[in-house]
């Protein structure tokens, strides 16, 4: 039989959840469901209440009434170290187990503390020392200090839930995104927005090129902007963020716009401006992130980005995608991997952004290879 598995997103306003059944050539989507978490709770992609997450697991799987509890976790943490190496060429099997021998020396933390994971980027023949032929494997190295790691695994085991596997969110992006590959030749980056971490991938035809994760920015951003310039609740703020959007994308109906005075300074609402003030600092630091990838792309030669697909829910701000694709002259579009996907009449997902299904749904990918 399949295996069903949940992918579980877990960010500092919410814990998203999406049940899947491996197919032949599409995942099918059983049921989705997401519930809020206090403030506080995750933080930068770090657990600061375990009790607290635990709490919000059990609740999800509550109202979510998924039919497994066997789960694939994404995490999204600054201080996981993603960095490109050439290492001695060995057997895969061999690879993997002296892989934390040869990485000890640039690991910031003790490689008896670390969860390892790497990717291959190309196997390659390149000059020895004394002139002949040596092959290496070129690779992504993925290290993370385990006490980052354990603390959502533990939150998890405290709901009932079994952990097969946790992943970067990023390479959950890449695996949900590669199905729908429909020119490989195109270099993308991946830019999930959180509520206060941004992860960016870019890749060519499936293959990472650049991983970062910028912790501190995201969709909050935009909302404490708004709390902080009106004196206002949190919830009040992020309401007004969704309802105004960026100029020229506010969500006001005829018979609201009557109730707003007429403007002369070409806003809709009076806190576009500090909306479009945040929103243009957000993608400044989505666009200096490209920019290094783009000067270091230029010395490897490596190809420039050709596109950006936006997911998370910072992204769903009204005329950002707008907004950003004016700071990097390139296309930006919303990341859709609905059509990857068998979404059956008995799904619980109706009405969902298909953005949002592109974490769990990579994050489960991964675990059924």
């Amino acid at each position: 039989m399949a295996r069903t598995l949940v992918g579980l997103d877990i960010g500092s306003s919410g814990v998203r959840a999406a049940e899947f059944v491996p197919g032949r050539r599409r995942a099918t989507v059983r049921r989705h469901h997401r519930v809020p978490l206090a403030p506080g709770v995750v933080r930068n992609g770090t657990v600061v209440d375990g009790p607290a997450l635990t709490q919000a697991l059990r609740q999800l799987w509550s109202k979510g009434r998924f039919s497994t509890r066997e789960v694939v976790i994404g995490i999204a943490n600054s201080g996981v170290l993603v960095r490109q190496m050439d290492l001695d060429w060995m057997p895969p099997a061999d690879f993997r187990k002296a892989l934390r021998y040869q990485v000890q020396d640039v690991l910031p933390f003790s490689v008896d503390e670390a969860n390892l994971d790497y990717h291959l980027l190309d196997d390659l023949q390149v000059p020895g020392e004394d002139g002949e032929p040596r092959r290496v494997a070129r690779i992504l190295l993925v290290a993370a200090a385990r006490e980052v790691v354990d603390a959502f695994v533990a939150a998890a085991r405290g709901a009932g839930l079994r952990t097969l596997g946790v992943d970067l969110l990023p390479f959950a992006l890449l695996r949900a995104r590669t199905p729908a590959l429909d020119d490989a030749d195109v270099t993308e980056a991946l830019v999930d927005i959180g509520a206060d971490v941004v992860s960016v991938v870019v890749h060519t035809g499936g293959v990472p090129r650049y991983v970062r994760m910028i912790p501190g920015v995201g969709g909050d951003t935009v909302t404490h902007a708004v709390q902080e310039r009106y004196d206002w609740t949190w919830d009040d703020a992020e309401r007004t963020k969704v309802y105004v959007g960026l100029p020229g994308h506010a969500h006001l109906e005829p018979s609201q716009l009557a109730t707003v005075a007429p403007r002369t300074d070409g806003l809709d609402h009076a806190a576009q401006q500090v909306v479009a003030l945040a929103a243009t600092q957000l993608a400044g630091e989505i666009g200096t992130t490209l920019d290094f990838y783009r000067d270091s792309a230029a010395d490897s030669g490596d190809s420039p980005v050709g596109r950006v697909l936006l997911a998370g829910s910072g992204s769903l701000l009204s005329g950002f995608a707008e907004h950003l694709a004016a700071r990097l002259d390139l296309p930006v579009e919303r990341l859709d991997v609905a059509r990857t996907l068998r979404t059956p009449g008995r799904a619980h997902v109706a009405g969902l952004d298909p953005a949002a299904l592109a974490v769990p749904a990579g994050l489960c990918a991964g675990a059924a290879r």
